[in-house]
């Protein structure tokens, strides 16, 4: 049986169970979990051992630490990917690969990752970014930020003031028991966004 189609004609879901032998290869996208840890192993045999294209987009992003700054390199969709196959003739060896839980599914309805939707994550990442999207750091008026560098590096505060000809912003903080406002350089400051694309805006995703 073939997969049910939307009233444009696109493939909603595949039913494995009811599929039959004899079709044309149809390459589509699907998402696939990835065993904790692994998605180094899962990819590498994806792409070498079974020539399936795989696409796992990445952030790179800075957080602060005890000793400042620091750049991290994180999955966009942690334990996620997505690869392009044929389900019929491959899904068995992209189940079984190495690295792989599962191919992701709804009861017994396997849903392919539109292509379109593929294509506009792809549109995120730089030419020559490989699958990474950095994120700039961007400080913005009333934003909380975690000072990093200098006397008063590790505490919280909200930006009060901007002054980029100077390159400086002006927070109040919290400082031995009461609220202070003082001047601090913008590169001694990071977002506490909980996710890295928490309020950034799309001009500043390179």
């Amino acid at each position: 049986m073939k997969a049910e189609q939307s009233p444009g004609g696109d493939s909603l879901h595949f039913e494995p169970s009811r599929m039959e032998e004899g079709g044309a290869p149809e390459l589509r996208w699907f998402c696939l979990r990835v065993a904790p840890k692994q998605e180094h192993v899962a990819i590498a045999h994806l792409r070498r051992v079974y020539q399936v294209e795989v696409f796992c987009p990445r952030l790179r992003f800075q957080k602060a630490t005890r000793t400042g700054r620091r750049w991290y390199v994180e999955a966009l969709f942690p334990a996620y990917l997505f690869a392009k196959f044929d389900y019929l003739t491959q899904h068995r060896a992209v189940h079984y690969c190495p690295g792989i839980s599962s191919i992701v599914h709804f009861g017994g309805k396997v849903i392919p990752v539109p292509e379109k939707a593929i294509e506009e994550l792809r549109l995120a990442v730089p030419d020559g970014a490989g699958e990474t999207i950095t994120i700039q750091p961007q400080v913005l008026l009333g934003q909380e930020v975690q000072v990093v560098e200098g006397a008063f590096a590790g505490l919280r505060a909200v930006v009060t003031r901007m002054m980029p000809a100077r390159q400086r912003v002006a927070v109040l903080l919290e400082f031995l028991g009461r609220m202070s406002e003082t001047e601090v350089p913008v590169g001694s400051v990071l977002s506490t966004a909980r996710h890295p694309l928490e309020g950034v805006p799309k001009a500043a995703r390179r």
